[in-house]
């Protein structure tokens, strides 16, 4: 007998063996999934924004004019602004 004799019952065997590993890890311990605490609150809540009162301020601390400019801006130039 040579090699070539052996291994379609070497397959056979190897087959049977991955099946018997495949088949232990399976009949193990049931995995069950569960929700995470707080899995049913919102992600998010939406903000009531009141106007404040007073001038708004922008994020550098500068005023900003309730106003437009009067006259049209030249050039990039800031326009005056009246109440």
């Amino acid at each position: 007998m040579n090699r070539a004799d052996f291994r379609p019952a070497g397959r056979v065997l190897g087959g049977l063996a991955l099946l018997a590993a495949l088949g232990a890890c399976a009949s193990g311990t049931e995995i069950r999934a569960v929700n995470a605490p707080g899995a049913y609150e919102p992600v998010a809540v939406v903000a009531a924004v009141e106007p404040e009162d007073g001038p708004q301020v922008n994020q550098w601390g500068g005023i900003i004019p309730d106003a437009k400019p009067v006259t049209p801006v030249d050039d990039g130039a800031l326009g005056e602004i009246g109440g």
